[in-house]
């Protein structure tokens, strides 16, 4: 079960993407009132980014990852976590009914049919469980990243992120399983090295999708761009949250 998103030449540097805000999972995972004894699943867990931070936080993960060498990188990356990994979609998790009290979506809400994920969301996940979606926001407006900016827009004018930089507010309250969206927001600044942060880029295939074949020409000149070894990259956390089924009986 696949998706029309291949990763499978970016895996190896997927890893080098900044983590989530700790403060923002934290802030997630009280207001949703996740704790050890209720399971949660990681869809599209990828390399398993997400999911270490809230086997961090003590959870029990269904880790869901369509891409078998994202999977393979996953798996040994929380190979010491109370975590499964299965092969499924967002629109198909095969995932069991109500058998988990959360399910989340790290930087993988903008590369599925949505409206169809939210159906399977509402399958998966009990009554009065949760929904949320998250994704890591360079602010593009601190100077570095200006110029990369630029740099993308000089070999792809028309340049698109996509839905991972979209309010997906309407698109969840207008389906009848959710209740009204909270958003949660923090910025931090992530320590890397030029090589991770060139390294991230290559990973990013909203980028190499539209790239039409450039795809290693503006990756050396976003190299060439970055004089220091190492740098304070600016994010943004963002994260979209809803109560699932709000109107039925709590089972937990």
């Amino acid at each position: 079960m696949k998706t029309e998103w291949d990763y499978t030449d970016r895996a190896h540097t997927y890893d080098q993407r900044a983590d989530y805000s700790p403060e923002a999972i934290t802030k997630l995972l009280e207001q949703t009132g996740c704790s050890p004894e209720k399971p949660v699943a990681d869809i599209g867990a990828g390399t398993g980014k997400l999911t270490k931070m809230l086997l961090d936080n003590k959870l029990t993960v269904r880790a869901v990852e369509p891409n078998d060498n994202m999977r393979m990188y996953g798996v040994s990356n929380t190979s010491n976590g109370s975590v499964t990994w299965t092969e499924g979609v967002g629109e198909n998790t095969r995932l069991d009914d109500s058998c988990v009290y959360a399910a989340f979506f790290g930087s993988s809400f903008n590369v599925v049919d949505q409206v169809k994920t939210l159906d399977e969301v509402s399958r998966i996940v009990v009554p009065n469980g949760w929904f949320g979606c998250m994704w890591n926001h360079r602010d593009v407006e601190d100077p570095i990243q200006k110029e990369i900016e630029d740099i993308i827009k000089s070999f792809i004018p028309n340049y698109d992120y996509g839905l991972r930089r979209q309010d997906p507010t309407s698109v969840i309250e207008s389906h009848d399983h959710f209740a009204q969206v909270k958003h949660i927001e923090e910025r931090f600044l992530a320590p890397m090295k030029k090589t991770d942060i060139v390294d991230a880029w290559k990973s990013h295939d909203t980028l190499y999708r539209q790239s039409n074949g450039k795809f290693d020409d503006i990756i050396n000149k976003i190299s060439e761009c970055l004089n220091a070894d190492e740098y304070l990259v600016p994010y943004f956390t963002r994260v979209w949250f809803a109560k699932v089924n709000p109107c039925r009986l709590v089972d937990y």
